[in-house]
């Protein structure tokens, strides 16, 4: 159990509530319908950045590939969004909403038939045009229901991790191999009566004190992200009042956009619980937000006066229907006053 009430765990939690509400969708203000994109927009287009005003997250001439899929989904380098919306009673534009980094992609024109899609900021600023035009039919992969292909290299990871940490339900032996059933890839380990086996992107437990039928643990990253939790050393830090300061990117489409500053002026000197305790504030954070990956901190260092570690996660949010992959890399930088 963590301490309460202290600076530290009082910052921590301000962080995690920091990173929801920058994960999590902002209420629209604007009156909003669902759209409908026509059939007749289904297909790939190919499609060039022009027009990027100040502030813009991308630049001119930038090449970026979308696809129109059945079932109002839109997909922009891999990433799929789906539930546009109309806008105060619009008619021509299907508005898709991204909001880990704040961008919108507006289709046009539903009406008068393909003319580009607009690119803006969630907060309502115009940043640029994606312009040309589609180049086939074909929206294969984007907004396909076929169940994936399961991941062997992390589950083969996951159970190597279960059996080194946790070796008293899981216990390494010849006769712990793979196996599937009925979606599942399980592994069974005779001399505990355990099962350890994922489906669908998640990890079930069976046996013992877990009962004769499967027990969801979590997601597949999550449980990885845990197994390979990594050990920081802190060195000792003179103690007495610091300034802390938050900074780093965070990136969406290929595009990084600066997070923070964030800056507390007086904080107690950091201790080596402070990095699990946010570790485990961004991992509340992401929870929240239906987020799963993996959580790493390193770079830890000390310079004179000032201390500093990285703090990284990578994954991908589900968020009023966009399910999007994003990166972040956060700098926790404490000097001595």
């Amino acid at each position: 159990m963590k301490a309460a009430n202290t600076p530290r765990h009082t910052f921590t939690r301000t962080c995690a509530a920091l990173l929801t509400a920058a994960l999590a969708s902002t209420a629209a203000l604007a009156q909003e319908t669902p759209a409908t994109v026509p059939s007749s927009f289904e297909g790939t287009y190919e499609l060039t950045y022009d027009y990027a005003q100040a502030g813009s997250p991308i630049s001119n001439g930038t090449a970026v590939t979308v696809v129109i899929a059945p079932g109002n989904t839109m997909c922009v380098g891999g990433y799929t969004l789906t539930n546009p919306v109309l806008r105060n009673g619009n008619q021509h534009e299907a508005i898709w909403k991204e909001s880990t980094v704040g961008i919108e992609l507006a289709l046009s024109s539903l009406v008068n038939g393909y003319n580009e899609i607009n690119v803006g900021s969630t907060s309502g600023t115009w940043w640029g045009q994606l312009r040309g035009s589609k180049t086939s039919t074909s929206t294969t992969g984007c907004g396909s229901t076929t169940t994936p292909t399961p991941d062997l290299t992390k589950i083969n990871e996951l159970f190597t991790k279960a059996q080194e940490k946790f070796a008293q339900y899981f216990p390494a032996s010849a006769n712990a191999v793979n196996q599937t059933l009925e979606g599942y890839t399980y592994r069974h380990y005779p001399s505990t009566g355990m099962y350890l086996a994922i489906a669908d992107g998640k990890v079930y437990v069976m046996g013992g004190e877990y009962g004769n039928s499967p027990k969801e643990a979590g997601t597949l990253d999550a449980i990885l992200s845990e197994l390979s939790g990594t050990t920081v050393e802190v060195p000792t830090i003179p103690q007495g009042d610091y300034k802390l300061s938050v900074t780093g990117t965070v990136a969406t489409f290929g595009v990084s956009v600066a997070f923070g500053p964030l800056v507390i002026d007086k904080i107690d000197a950091p201790k080596s619980s402070d990095i699990d305790d946010i570790r485990d504030a961004v991992k509340k954070a992401l929870t929240d937000v239906n987020f799963t990956g993996t959580i790493n901190v390193s770079e830890v260092s000390t310079a004179g006066a000032e201390f500093s570690f990285v703090i990284e996660f990578t994954g991908s949010t589900t968020s009023n229907g966009f399910t999007v992959s994003s990166s972040y890399k956060l700098k926790y930088v404490y000097t001595k006053l």
